[in-house]
């Protein structure tokens, strides 16, 4: 009996160290996009249609101008095409570093939440954030 409850014990000590994704939780990843610690708004995707809002504290605010391809601060954007500021975050497959991750995981080549997962969080092309909502 004790060698099973430890042979348990063991087998629960390696699940935890074992890597957990969003996707893995949530079926319908949402990111936030950030400016420093505040947030902007909201990234979703549904499996078929991506749709971007604000958040209530940029809504709120006055500092910042709306986004050029979301200029209404109260509109709910929907698209069956993730928006090209977004898409901007996905390096060329040209680049190393996405080279080597599609050759291990060739299922993600098409993936755009987890590429954005892994590789979007920052972009040269603007100072935002865009991590996952957890």
């Amino acid at each position: 009996m004790l060698k099973q409850f430890k042979k348990y014990i063991k087998s629960q000590s390696k699940a935890k160290d074992l890597p957990c994704t969003y996707e893995q939780i949530n079926q319908n990843p949402k990111f936030q996009l950030k400016y420093n610690e505040n947030i902007i708004g909201y990234l979703d995707y549904d499996g078929t249609v991506w749709s971007f809002i604000y958040s209530t504290w940029f809504k709120d605010q006055s500092e910042f101008e709306p986004l050029f391809e979301f200029p209404l601060k109260d509109k709910v954007y929907i698209s069956s095409e993730l928006w090209p500021f977004f898409e901007s975050r996905i390096p060329s497959l040209k680049q190393p570093k996405l080279q080597e991750y599609l050759e291990s995981h060739p299922s993600d080549r098409n993936n755009k939440v987890k590429l954005l997962e892994l590789f979007g969080i920052t972009s040269v092309n603007n100072p935002y954030k865009l991590t996952l909502n957890l």
